[in-house]
């Protein structure tokens, strides 16, 4: 059986078919060298471009975390500085009174201590990052007092005697801690408001 040549113009018809299909590629461009460097550049900056986007949401995230933090250590300070005061205060108004008690009678006039915050301040993350010095003078505070207190109620230290110590410890408190703990809450609180966050 013999095979008939086909046509030249259809032989030419059916080559550009296939290459319509399967066009061959131009390899020149590969072996430019601005192709190699414009590809480069795409990589550099789209490297560039993900870790600027991840350091700036990296340092949002640590700012809105110190925020949040210096927040909570406002309100914490904040609530601690009232709770002494009125302490010091009923020190200073039972030291007062006892002055013109009996010895008997000085049971009935015990200090009513709130101890609210300080109690609950050890349950706090933000405890510890109050100045050691205030926490300290704090502590010494409650402590002392209430020694004080229990001697004068036994007949151990006389009322006059009592008081003294008691008045000693207080102005302590009222010269040093006192000013020390709301210069400290104020500063947060005028950081906070320099970020557009208002605290009462």
């Amino acid at each position: 059986m013999d095979i008939k040549p086909q046509p030249a113009n259809q032989a030419q018809s059916v080559s550009q078919q296939v290459n319509k299909r399967f066009p061959q590629l131009d390899n020149q461009e590969l072996v430019k060298t601005s192709f190699w460097i414009s590809q480069i550049f795409m990589i550099v900056a789209t490297v560039a471009g993900v870790y600027l986007a991840a350091q700036e949401g990296l340092s949002q995230a640590i700012t809105f975390d110190s925020l949040t933090n210096q927040q909570n250590n406002y309100y914490l300070r904040h609530a601690l500085y009232d709770e002494v005061s009125d302490n010091v205060a009923e020190i200073e108004n039972y030291v007062d009174v006892i002055a013109t008690k009996a010895a008997h009678e000085r049971k009935n006039f015990r200090p009513i201590m709130a101890t609210f915050v300080w109690d609950n301040m050890r349950y706090s993350p933000h405890t510890l990052e109050t100045p050691t010095a205030i926490l300290s003078q704090t502590r010494r505070f409650y402590m002392k007092s209430g020694d004080i207190v229990d001697k004068i109620e036994r007949g151990f230290y006389g009322a006059a005697y009592g008081g003294k110590l008691l008045k000693a410890l207080t102005a302590e408190m009222r010269q040093a801690t006192l000013p020390a703990l709301k210069t400290n809450y104020t500063a947060l609180a005028l950081s906070l408001r320099e970020n557009d966050i208002e605290v009462d």
